[in-house]
């Protein structure tokens, strides 16, 4: 992951995450922040991220990125020759 490759605290990357993740998901958040139970490390919060996400978008959640499903889905079940299997 990237964001360990830089020598910054999980804070400072968990500050920057905030600012750019979208509305609602900040407002999904926001139980989290108010009472004190946000995930301290960079590894959690974006887990928490993904659940959030998922839960709001649950039909965008059902997709692969590698495999076969993806594959099927993204070119009509066409392989692709420069991927070997």
């Amino acid at each position: 992951m990237l964001a360990r490759i830089v020598n910054y605290s999980d804070e400072v990357h968990i500050d920057k995450m905030k600012k750019v993740i979208p509305d609602e998901l900040q407002n999904a958040l926001v139980i989290y922040e108010i009472t004190n139970q946000s995930p301290k490390t960079w590894d959690d919060y974006l887990k928490l991220l993904m659940q959030a996400y998922k839960a709001l978008h649950p039909d965008k959640a059902q997709g692969a990125i590698f495999g076969p499903e993806a594959i099927g889905e993204k070119s009509g079940g066409k392989k692709d020759p420069d991927i070997r299997t």
